[in-house]
């Protein structure tokens, strides 16, 4: 970097001050700013050998993993549901979550990270162990991507899932956009459809749902445990099971013959609810003149009434006229009855499967209840199978139970009551991949399924691989790929992550597109430097925290971020690295500095704050991810509910968890302004920061140095000292409204969170 400098005639910025360096490197480290009392000891502390000791302290903070393991999430698109229009809960997304934090902590190699998270299922387990948890875990990565569960398509919903899978393991650990080539060889990059399908091949022979083809697809939860405790756990969920679903059937048998009894009167029905809602009749009248039922006229009358709702279904009754509402009313019957009749005769089938099921040891999967779709009759769906005027109560069906039938009931109920008390708790569970049924995958035309082309095996991209390869012969091929990725000699995966590390301490990577080295990726600032770091990596041991070590002890991290006439003049985006770049604080440094600051910041590690399973109604509150001003554990804690991301995350340019993001976009408009000076969030941070500041038994003085050192880092000079008390005191003696002491050091801390010093770091 200096050689570059020198020879375009440039000097490097001078060395950045211990307290600049010093809140650079713990907010680089751990997403948080300095403690006051770090500040005087290393002002105090003027060896050589003391920025290196505490480069040294924070890398063995718990706080490192929670930071660089947030760097990573970023890469690895996290989330904890799977986005789109169902977004349904990953419940145990959190213990992959909590793996990369450790991992990082630990610093665990690269090599074995990368490993893990692609084939962790398939590595041995530790000694003395049936299973490898954390190998399981690690393979979240590949298993928490967004998904179209509800696609009705569920050949093109796994070709979608699939391929979201490739893009993502080459972005992030090749740097290659491969998932381009789905349709057609790469427009730009030397990569063609069959390398794309030869790793579709590998994750579509890999398990990432437990039932891909139900109405929703189902998605796969590995267990953690021993085969044997998971078995004797999911024995008695199905015993249980069971023992609901033929509860279900006897209530559902006697609901269709109360039904089968009624259909004739359908039209009936609907013609006597036309004249109680079209005000013809009074409700008592049509009630003794057709002799039906008030209480089930009423039903109708609140099924059939035109509302501000759009029913297309209904339409053609509510179109009807007096000539032709009969002859309605008499379709609406006739398609009733062929619904039902179909229907029935599909339940009765399946019924009869579960029965026989019920009958074989082990117990095994109860067969799937055949799928409804509203759309194939809504008329019957509404009306029956949905609680409409058709359908009977649980008391009703009770009541229509026989005598031999009742029995069954009661006895059935005692024993799933007995059953669930008994029940053991569920085993802990891994939203996971697994390896599923090989499969000998082709080429698709145009990337359609319907149009298998030539096969494409199990090989790696032949540009950096060659055309010599022996494909993988059995099993996913998942492991094979993730050990090729790890080779000593693998021209990719060293320098895309240490580019990765570089951007995360200077904001831009030597590789400003760090998820894309291909042709329409940027070039490399310093390409020798690149290679060389990606060497010192490897000979390392794959070890992060000696390349976060040998990057900040380097005379480029250690520069200040001023720059000179001539730098500005010649390196405007100071890609030749003159000055350190200073940047604004992510919205996770914002967030958690601000109820650090205050006292509140809640520092338990690990865990989940999402509770339950599936989805939630369309119009849920439940659907929303929780707000971040509404908790106090540190932001990588907190979950995130794709289709619905807090504003406050939004509002700083977090991403959308959706894509792998190998940077973040910067955007400054003035809502961020508005939400440093005027957000409740704020409001509170500041009145407990001024607490804080007036528990003190220090003079106003020393409160104003406190302030700054607390805040910003550093000692204030004797003016800003002055200026800050004097606004203090102007508060203070308000003419109009006089503000107290603390709500006037309140003020105080808010102008200096929203000053630019303090929301950027240098």
């Amino acid at each position: 970097i200096l050689a570059d400098l020198e020879r375009d005639g440039l000097a490097p910025a001078p060395r950045a001050t211990a307290t600049t360096l010093l809140r650079r490197a713990t907010f680089d480290l751990t997403g948080l700013p300095p403690e006051v009392e770090t500040i005087d000891e290393l002002g105090a502390d003027a060896s050589p050998s003391a920025f290196d000791e505490e480069v040294d302290r924070l890398l063995e903070s718990r706080r490192y993993g929670e930071r660089y393991g947030r760097h990573w999430l970023d890469v690895a698109r996290y989330a904890d549901s799977t986005g789109n229009d169902e977004d349904h809960r990953y419940p145990w997304a959190y213990r992959y979550r909590d793996y990369v934090i450790r991992a990082f902590n630990d610093d665990l190699s690269y090599d074995q990270f990368v490993r893990e998270q692609i084939a962790g299922d398939l590595l041995p387990p530790p000694a003395g162990e049936e299973i490898n948890r954390h190998g399981i875990v690690a393979t979240g990565f590949l298993a928490l991507g967004p998904k179209a569960i509800a696609q009705q398509d569920k050949q093109r919903m796994l070709y979608d899932v699939w391929d979201e899978q490739v893009d993502v393991t080459s972005r992030a650990f090749m740097g290659l956009t491969i998932a381009c080539a789905r349709c057609h060889d790469h427009k730009f990059d030397p990569i063609s459809t069959g390398d794309y399908y030869s790793l579709v091949g590998m994750f579509a022979s890999t398990r990432s749902f437990e039932e891909p083809s139900t109405h929703v697809s189902q998605l796969l939860f590995v267990p953690l445990v021993d085969q044997a405790v998971f078995d004797s756990w999911q024995q008695g969920q199905r015993r249980i099971r069971y023992a609901g679903l033929r509860l279900e059937a006897l209530g559902e048998r006697a609901a269709e013959r109360a039904v089968n009894g009624q259909i004739d009167d359908i039209a009936e029905w609907m013609l006597a609810a036309y004249q109680v809602y079209g005000a013809v009749r009074e409700l008592d009248q049509v009630a003794a003149e057709t002799g039906l039922e008030a209480g089930k006229i009423t039903q109708w009358v609140e099924y059939l009434r035109p509302g501000e709702e759009l029913l297309p279904h209904l339409a053609e009754w509510w179109e009807a006229n007096d000539e032709t509402r009969a002859r309605v009313s008499a379709g609406y019957e006739r398609r009733f009855r062929e619904s039902f009749t179909s229907r029935c005769a599909v339940l009765e089938n399946w019924r009869n499967e579960v029965d026989e099921a019920r009958a074989v040891a082990p117990l095994p999967k109860p067969p799937g209840r055949p799928a409804l779709k509203a759309g194939d009759d809504r008329f019957y769906y509404e009306t029956f199978v949905r609680s409409g005027p058709l359908s009977p109560s649980q008391e009703e069906r009770l009541s229509l139970l026989t005598d031999d039938e009742l029995v069954v009931w009661d006895e059935t109920t005692s024993r799933k009551a007995e059953l669930e008390s008994e029940a053991k708790p569920r085993p802990e569970m891994a939203c996971a991949v697994s390896e599923g049924e090989t499969v000998e995958q082709a080429i698709l035309i145009r990337g359609d399924y319907n149009s298998p082309g030539s096969p494409a095996p199990k090989i790696f991209p032949t540009i950096i691989e060659g055309h010599e390869q022996q494909p993988v012969a059995e099993g996913s091929g998942r492991l094979e790929l993730a050990n090729w990725l790890v080779e000593d000699d693998n021209p990719l995966t060293a320098r895309v992550m240490v580019n990765r590390i570089w951007s995360w301490h200077f904001g831009e990577g030597l590789v400003r597109t760090p998820n894309n080295f291909g042709r329409l990726g940027g070039r490399p600032s310093h390409p020798e430097l690149l290679d060389w770091l990606a060497s010192r990596f490897i000979e390392s041991g794959w070890s992060i925290k000696e390349m976060n070590r040998l990057i900040m002890s380097s005379n480029v991290y250690r520069t200040s971020s001023v720059t000179s006439d001539e730098a500005w003049k010649v390196d405007p985006e100071n890609r030749l690295l003159a000055r350190f770049p200073r940047r604004r604080l992510a919205v996770e440094e914002l967030r958690d500095t601000l109820l650090a600051l205050d006292g509140s910041l809640d520092e338990r590690a690990g865990g989940t704050l999402q509770s339950g399973f599936g989805t939630d109604g369309e119009n849920s509150n439940d659907r929303l991810s929780l707000r971040p001003e509404d908790s106090q554990r540190r932001t990588v804690y907190l979950p995130l509910r794709r289709a619905n991301l807090a504003s406050m995350l939004n509002l700083f340019d977090f991403g959308d968890a959706v894509t792998t993001q190998g940077k973040r976009q910067t955007t400054t408009v003035a809502p961020q302004a508005l939400f440093m000076r005027n957000s409740k969030f704020l409001h509170e941070r500041s009145a407990g920061l001024a607490d804080a500041l007036l528990d003190q038994r220090i003079n106003e003085t020393e409160r104003a140095e406190l302030a700054y050192l607390s805040i910003l880092s550093r000692q204030p000079s004797p003016e800003e000292s002055r200026s800050l008390l004097a606004y203090v005191g102007n508060l203070r003696r308000g003419l109009d409204s006089p503000l107290s002491q603390r709500d006037a050091w309140a003020s105080a801390c808010r102008v200096l969170l929203a000053s630019n010093e303090f929301i950027y770091v240098d």
